[in-house]
């Protein structure tokens, strides 16, 4: 038996239409369900193999070509001599480019700014310090009537006494840490100049304004007149002095205030210079402060 030329796979061709898997339709119509058998008697299909076709490349058009890119124009570097300087040297050429610029050290900052800020604290503790010391300084305080004065002696006429705790009304304003005092005291050359002293112990927000409040109240009671405001001494705060009249003799009225302690003095017979030197004398035996 001979057997059929080779024939490429593109020329392979079926002779027949057949079933790949499965049997032909039977040919009696039936509709009876395919069974194994009838499958396996079926010659196998052949391949058919389909080589990919074949780009034709040959017809495409050319791609067209770049632009040529026009040539940038030639920079051309004119040197400037500064007046004052000879000719260039032959060949000489600038760079294109102007000199780098020099590094320079940045200053630095931090300092200044923590030496602005010791500054700042300073200022607010030193200035918080001077307002606050006089207030922890000169409250509280105690005065003591039993010490001694150099050249008074202290009187304990009842007369004297009621007179004193007449005028001490002028300085009472019912604090409750308040206590008032007073003293009488007789010059030891003239026994005819006396000496009223009246006050209270309290905490004074604003001395100054608590004295003149306290010389206008004493003018409803005895005359006071002309008040000059007048050395306070060592231990600070305000002090006024006044032309008054005591038991029908001129006198001198003086008073002085800080945060811890009020009190006015009537001096009989004294000028006004007088009765401040004596003032400080007083404030300074009898006024204690407790801190």
């Amino acid at each position: 038996m001979t057997q059929p030329p080779d024939e490429s796979p593109t020329q392979r061709q079926p002779a027949s239409p057949t079933w790949v898997g499965s049997a032909s339709v039977p040919s009696d119509g039936s509709r009876r369900r395919r069974q194994w058998e009838d499958t396996l008697d079926l010659p196998a299909q052949p391949e058919t193999r389909q080589m990919p076709p074949v780009p034709r490349t040959l017809d495409l058009p050319a791609a067209p070509a770049a632009p040529a890119r026009p040539r940038p124009p030639e920079i051309r570097y004119i040197p400037v001599v500064p007046p004052g300087y000879g000719p260039l040297p032959p060949g000489y050429r600038p760079g294109p480019f102007p000199p780098p610029p020099q590094w320079r050290r940045r200053r630095r900052k931090w300092p200044w700014v923590m030496l602005f800020l010791l500054v700042l604290c300073a200022g607010c503790c030193g200035g918080s310090y001077a307002w606050a010391r006089p207030w922890w300084v000169q409250y509280p305080a105690s005065v003591n009537v039993d010490a001694g004065v150099a050249g008074l002696n202290r009187l304990d006429d009842a007369g004297t006494k009621k007179t004193a705790e007449q005028l001490q009304t002028a300085l009472t304003s019912d604090h409750l840490d308040e206590s008032g005092f007073t003293v009488a005291y007789q010059d030891t050359t003239d026994g005819k100049a006396k000496i009223l002293v009246f006050g209270a112990t309290r905490f004074i927000t604003n001395p100054s304004r608590d004295l003149d409040a306290s010389l206008r109240k004493l003018g409803t009671k005895i005359q006071v007149q002309n008040v000059r405001e007048v050395d306070p001494g060592v231990l600070g705060g305000e002090q006024r002095c006044a032309a008054s009249r005591l038991d029908g003799r001129s006198a001198t009225v003086c008073g002085w205030a800080d945060h811890g302690v009020i009190a006015i003095a009537v001096f009989a017979g004294k000028t006004v210079d007088e009765a401040s030197r004596s003032m400080q004398s007083i404030r300074a035996a009898i006024v204690t402060r407790d801190n």
